[in-house]
């Protein structure tokens, strides 16, 4: 498996707004979010800003990890309004990685962050991201 396919099968399996068991309830309605993470082959900065109509009541880790093959959940904390979490990967190849992150939300706003190490062979690759969302209102 190419390093680039795995970077971004990995990037994608971590992306917001879904995260593990321990929920956190979240007000549906119209939500924008900015990321910011770290390319992995630059260490360039790159900003996105999406608008979702979000129809969930609450962010499951678990849900992320649907087709996720050979990545596990390892550990969860849901403290207030603030979830923690930590994944494992063992992918075809030999490729490993781990993920840790943090989401936190009042209902009306959230941030979180999330760090990516990623191994396979003699190459290893981290990507950091970091993000901000606030709801803007009814879908």
């Amino acid at each position: 498996m190419p390093i680039r396919t795995l970077v971004l099968a990995c990037f994608a399996m971590a992306l917001p707004p879904v995260l593990q068991a321990a929920s956190l309830d979240l007000n549906p309605g119209l939500w924008e979010t900015t990321m910011t993470r770290t390319d992995p082959m630059t260490g360039s900065p790159v900003t996105e800003t999406n608008t979702e109509c979000v129809t969930e009541k609450s962010f499951d880790p678990r849900e992320m990890m649907d087709g996720a093959e050979g990545c596990q959940l390892v550990d969860e904390n849901l403290s207030g309004d603030t979830l923690t979490f930590a994944m494992a990967c063992n992918m075809e190849g030999g490729a490993t990685g781990e993920i840790k992150g943090r989401f936190q939300t009042d209902g009306q706003t959230g941030n979180g962050e999330m760090k990516m190490n990623m191994s396979m062979g003699q190459i290893t690759m981290s990507m950091d991201m970091n993000w901000t969302a606030k709801r803007l209102g009814d879908c």
